[in-house]
């Protein structure tokens, strides 16, 4: 052959690397070493800070540190390709051309539409609007409110993004460090946030589903226990709803006026429940149990209400910090009589393996893509619905 396997390896995964926009500037929660021979389907958790309270006086009042757990799943993709076709391509172009930019473009695709589709909702707030520049500042305020320091980036969807830079392209001011980071898919910044167009967003159309939630004091009267489901016959996955009187706990602890927001993270079942983000609701100048939320002192229920409406479609984008991602790439182990070569570029690896099989005699070549990725912090994203 005229080049080896870790070459061609090399290559699928530099494709696959270039085409993953959306966890270029993720968080790694786990190191290599930790990550090895991990097991499809297993998970670990992810643990979420606690800021304390802060109290007047000289007198300290010293509170129990309570760790948020978050638990994030490891995952695989992988595609495949005859022997013949992976040993013939034998120089760069041809294999570059027939074997590594349709089979890496497909693979990073596939990989990114699950993760997107999962993590774009994992917000505490969001914003309802029209593809325009007020929806983009609008977003990256209220991710300020969160008392969010770090990179921003924006995720709009790409049909989106061009009838907004069609109203002032001039808006977009460019960054040469984040043009090298994103390539073609990066239109400049704005608002404080890198904006970046994805080719594929989720969209969701608002049903209007009546949705309520079933609050449980807390032993102490802090508060209640902690939320991760809503009654909501009929729901969708993606859709949004407010909640009266319910605002948020920024990430240092402080309660702010910014309303919190509920978003479903599943459709609802055959018992009429969808899955949330856990929602940690503390009273009024308590901040007990690790908040994420806080209500008046008194609050005995919470009204939802719809953010989206019925029958309207959006694209579902999002802006958040770049660490608000978690993503890490593992390596499976090697199975006997196997051929194995794992390439890595940036923070996405590929691994080749070939299998021969004696019964019929032929050879398979498959490349997988095992990853894990989750937004442990919701209060690190805004979940932007843009109407289509």
């Amino acid at each position: 052959m005229a080049f080896s396997n870790n070459k061609k390896t090399k290559m699928v995964a530099a494709v696959v690397a270039d085409k993953m926009d959306y966890v270029k500037k993720s968080k790694s929660y786990l190191s290599e070493s930790e990550l090895k021979n991990k097991k499809y389907g297993k998970t670990y958790t992810v643990y979420i800070p606690d800021p304390g309270k802060v109290v007047d006086g000289l007198v300290a009042n010293p509170d129990t540190v309570n760790e948020i757990e978050y638990e994030i799943e490891l995952k695989n993709k992988n595609t495949s390709v005859n022997i013949d076709s992976w040993n013939d391509l034998v120089d760069i172009e041809s294999f570059r051309d027939e074997i590594a930019l349709p089979k890496g473009t497909k693979l990073a695709q596939t990989v990114q539409d699950e993760i997107v589709d999962n993590n774009v909702i994992r917000s505490a707030q969001a914003v309802v609007g029209k593809a325009s520049f007020a929806t983009l500042a609008k977003a990256s305020a209220k991710l300020r409110k969160a008392a969010n320091a770090g990179t921003k980036v924006s995720f709009v969807d790409a049909e989106a993004m061009a009838e907004i830079a069609s109203a002032g392209l001039s808006n977009f001011i460019p960054d040469s460090i984040q043009k090298d980071i994103y390539g073609k898919s990066y239109l400049g910044e704005y608002a404080g946030a890198s904006q970046i167009e994805l080719e594929h967003v989720p969209t969701v159309t608002g049903t209007g589903s009546a949705a309520t939630i079933t609050l449980e004091e807390n032993a102490d009267g802090t508060g209640f226990e902690p939320v991760d489901t809503v009654s909501v016959a009929g729901g969708k996955k993606g859709e949004a709803y407010k909640a009266t009187g319910l605002k948020l706990v920024d990430l240092n602890g402080i309660e702010s006026d910014a309303e919190y927001v509920i978003i479903l993270e599943s459709d609802a079942d055959a018992s009429g429940e969808a899955k949330i983000g856990e929602l940690r609701i503390t009273f009024e100048n308590e901040a007990a149990g690790n908040p994420n939320a806080w209500v008046p002192a008194g609050t005995a229920s919470l009204t939802l209400t719809p953010m989206l409406e019925t029958g309207t479609e959006y694209y579902v984008c999002q802006v958040r910090t770049e660490d608000a991602l978690g993503f890490d790439t593992y390596k499976f182990s090697d199975l006997p009589g196997s051929e194995n070569e794992t390439q890595s570029i940036d923070n996405v690896s590929v691994k080749m393996s070939k299998y021969g099989n004696g019964t019929t005699m032929e050879t398979l070549v498959r490349l997988d893509l095992p990853f894990a990725a989750g937004t442990p912090e919701t209060r690190k994203s805004v979940t932007m619905y843009i109407e289509k």
